[in-house]
């Protein structure tokens, strides 16, 4: 099926919907949606976790409704094959097709169980209550193409735009399959129930103009209820952003006047980035700098961890590291090659699935003895000393090994 990119192309490349909607939705409706800066942040990774979690749980004020929503149109269609056409949507709602009867509201909710939240967390903002109530009383219509043209136009046939940032931003920051199942089957499922509800407003509407703006405007106004919605979450998340930059550099650290403030018990924080995707082919200005001091290829692991780094050294055949020595541990496992490491006064033999290690202070150079390229993990308590103070120390002492 042909499809639409959303108006502004260099913005939203990625996000499109069929041709077959041009006669339903303006532009301009679509691009409230695709520009909004909610979306483009978590397409672009850059908004932060707690914007993503404010979102998810907004959302699942609004989903948790969704079968009122269609039980009330259903109860409003004339045609029993209209009904039972519906009956599929319900169905797959309920999770009585699939094998393990999983419904789709609990995939949503086992998202939001990995992300450690609930909509028990925060109330329902008010314009997400004004979303419910719009979409509900829409439903409740005794004119059953006005609660279609709001099923359909104003949730089923958009779902590309709104869930596919969202399964972006989730895989940017690193959750797996139990997080974007429900974001993935939507995505693929919802145009046919789309579909499927359009086919019944043409055949409601037959040719009738007046009918067809009804539904046009229906649709309308359940995508600026969503808007707002959006406006409001990214207008939270923003005030938020501004408030902790207010505070300082130094709204991270504490001193000895917060000794008060240490918990009693320990609470899991998750930061946004939990994984670094393909290590040795992403770009990172911080490696290609730190490969030019060291002269040869390191690949810098770029994770918030606190207490520990890790990095991706890599040596050409007859390759060695300069001598070098610092103030922080090494644990070293070599992946690929063979060679040995000068470490102080002795001189440590490694190949392929060895470990080795380097004492603080000691003098050491790594050095490929193969003919093929050496690939070593190394794992070092460095940010730790430099969030003590910044008394982590690395001093390179001589040139390459000849």
């Amino acid at each position: 099926m042909e499809a639409l990119a959303t108006p502004n192309m260099e913005l939203q490349p990625l996000v499109t919907i069929s041709l077959i909607w041009t006669e339903w939705l303006a532009a301009q409706d679509l691009d409230q949606l695709s520009q909004h800066p909610l979306l483009l942040a978590l397409e672009r990774n850059e908004a932060n976790l707690a914007t993503l979690k404010t979102l998810l749980v907004q959302h699942g004020h609004y989903s948790r409704h969704f079968t009122r929503y269609l039980c009330a149109l259903m109860g409003h269609l004339q045609d029993a094959d209209d009904v039972l056409a519906l009956m599929e949507n319900m169905r797959e709602e309920m999770g009585v097709d699939g094998q393990d009867c999983i419904t789709h509201a609990d995939m949503f909710q086992r998202t939001l169980r990995v992300l450690g939240v609930s909509p028990a967390d925060e109330p329902a903002l008010p314009q997400t209550a004004a979303m419910v109530r719009t979409m509900l009383g829409h439903c409740q219509n005794t004119d059953a193409l006005v609660g279609l043209a709001a099923m359909c136009l104003g949730a089923e046939a958009i779902v590309p735009l709104i869930y596919r940032p969202i399964l972006q931003a989730l895989e940017h920051k690193g959750y797996g399959e139990d997080a974007t199942e429900f974001f993935k089957l939507h995505i693929e499922e919802d145009e046919d129930h789309a579909l499927t509800m359009l086919a019944i407003m043409e055949r409601l509407t037959q040719g009738d103009e007046q009918r067809r703006a009804l539904a046009i405007d229906v649709g309308r106004d359940v995508i600026n209820r969503r808007v707002e919605m959006f406006d409001a979450i990214w207008q939270q998340s923003q005030a938020l952003a501004t408030a902790e930059s207010s505070r300082g550099d130094d709204s991270g650290r504490f001193s000895s006047a917060d000794f008060g403030r240490v918990p009693s018990r320990l609470q899991a924080r998750l930061p946004e980035r939990l994984s670094h995707s393909q290590v040795m082919q992403a770009s990172h200005d911080a490696s290609a700098t730190f490969c030019a001091q060291r002269k040869h290829k390191v690949h810098i692991v770029d994770l918030p961890s606190f207490a520990i780094s890790m990095t991706v050294g890599r040596l050409d055949a007859a390759e060695s590291t300069r001598l070098h020595r610092h103030n922080y541990e090494t644990l070293i496992y070599v992946m690929q090659g063979e060679g040995y490491s000068r470490i102080g006064d002795r001189q440590v033999p490694w190949r392929a699935g060895d470990a080795l290690y380097v004492p603080v202070w000691a003098e050491h150079q790594h050095v490929n003895t193969g003919t093929g390229e050496c690939v070593y993990l190394a794992c070092e308590n460095a940010p730790m000393l430099q969030n003590l103070g910044g008394i982590a120390l690395r001093e390179e002492l001589g040139p390459i090994h000849g």
